[in-house]
């Protein structure tokens, strides 16, 4: 399959330079560069969906398996979204028999 994109000719020599340095095609650093850049954008979108949907920044590390420090860090600087507060339990659940 062949597939034209149009970029900055910065990127261009960046990609070529690499490609290079590798001894790829810059077909193939390219294609590293889209697949990560996608699955930092899923993580992202992640994170957001679990924001909006009101949990807390633990329970979202514990669901995709990652610290929650690195999770408040996205939601702070990348997606400038608040925290979510604890739910806390009623009186009668948290009593012991």
């Amino acid at each position: 399959m062949r597939v034209t994109v149009d970029l900055d000719p910065k990127d261009v020599w960046r990609i070529q330079e690499r490609a290079e340095r590798l001894g790829v095609t810059p077909g193939e650093v390219l294609r590293v560069e889209l697949a990560s850049k996608r699955s930092h954008e899923n993580r992202h979108a992640r994170i957001r969906a679990g924001v909006e949907a009101g949990l807390t920044d633990r329970e979202i590390a514990d669901e995709m398996g990652e610290g929650v420090t690195a999770i408040r860090d996205v939601r702070q600087k990348n997606l400038r979204m608040p925290a979510n507060r604890r739910r806390r339990q009623n009186n009668e659940e948290t009593r012991t028999a």
